[in-house]
């Protein structure tokens, strides 16, 4: 892996350097172990918060080939760092590339990563929201916030394999099913208002707002769901590229294809990125997320 955090629990992802690394470590314990051969040096997987190993972060300490320095699982514990979890490791595309994990497969109730994806949800609910929108081109407002926030605590989204802290504003769609477009907001010029210009049936009223809404374009019942799926990962060398695609159906019965699918990058960095577009807080949607979530502590033991 081409990334790294230095913590567990965390939503980022650095690109390994000396310059990172030592900037975010300051290369000394618990980051650093010395022993008969020279240091160590370790960090955190950015997706499974297990304990990884960076290589050739100096020429003295280089094991490869590589230009660059990288990252790889250290399948044990770091003391004072972080603990090493087999499963988790297991179901972490950084450890496998090939893998093929079943989509299905769910984290114990007590998993750490789990209630810190959970703990994020409730606490960043606004910059999760703002990365969906920046995402996907729709607009979440309170009403659709809240009912999404809902789905996704009693599917219990967070103890899904497949959810990490890159892909969290995804994930809050992912399991959802086709969801209703018609009357959403929508990002002008995005690649989904350009897709809903060529369907007939819609039309794409201005508002007041930096948004236009989809609307039907004539007399009748306009049905008009989005589905968010195909979950793929691919690689260049160490660099890891999640995406999904987003599809539109037109009608509930025969679900005919509204335009070509989307396929949408992830950004595995949108905590940052959405904390500095908006440096304010909509406290509209954390008092929904708050309300909804309640406590991170407070998730029932037996969940």
């Amino acid at each position: 892996m081409d990334v790294f955090k230095a913590w567990p629990g965390r939503a980022e992802s650095i690109v390994i350097s000396q310059e990172s690394y030592m900037r975010c470590t300051g290369g000394v314990a618990p980051w650093r172990r010395d022993g008969d051969k020279g240091p160590s040096y370790y960090a955190v997987c950015p997706l499974c918060d297990n304990p990884i190993q960076i290589v050739g972060l100096f020429r003295r300490q280089e094991e490869s080939r590589a230009r660059r320095p990288y990252g790889r699982h250290h399948r044990g514990d770091v003391p004072g760092l972080c603990r090493y979890d087999e499963d988790a490791y297991l179901h972490c595309p950084y450890a496998d590339p090939n893998h093929r994990t079943d989509i299905r497969a769910r984290r114990h109730p007590k998993d750490q990563t789990g209630r810190a994806l959970y703990g994020l949800m409730r606490g960043e609910f606004d910059r999760v929201a703002l990365a969906w929108e920046r995402f996907s081109g729709i607009h979440l407002g309170p009403g659709a916030a809240r009912d999404m926030l809902r789905k996704w605590r009693d599917d219990q989204g967070w103890r899904y394999y497949d959810a990490t802290y890159g892909n969290l504003p995804q994930m809050l769609f992912f399991a959802a099913g086709g969801q209703n477009l018609v009357k959403r907001y929508i990002v002008p010029d995005s690649p989904l208002h350009e897709r809903l210009k060529g369907v007939p049936q819609v039309r794409l009223a201005p508002t007041r707002s930096r948004y236009v809404q989809v609307d039907k374009a004539g007399p009748g019942f306009l049905t008009l769901d989005f589905l968010l799926y195909a979950r793929r990962i691919e690689w260049d060398g160490q660099h890891m590229n999640e995406t999904f695609r987003l599809r539109g159906l037109l009608g509930r019965d025969d679900g005919q294809q509204a335009f070509d699918d989307l396929t949408l990058d992830v950004d595995q960095d949108w905590l940052p990125h959405t904390a500095d577009a908006q440096p304010g807080r909509d406290e509209r949607l954390l008092d929904i997320a708050r309300e909804t979530l309640q406590s991170d502590a407070g998730i029932p033991a037996d969940q």
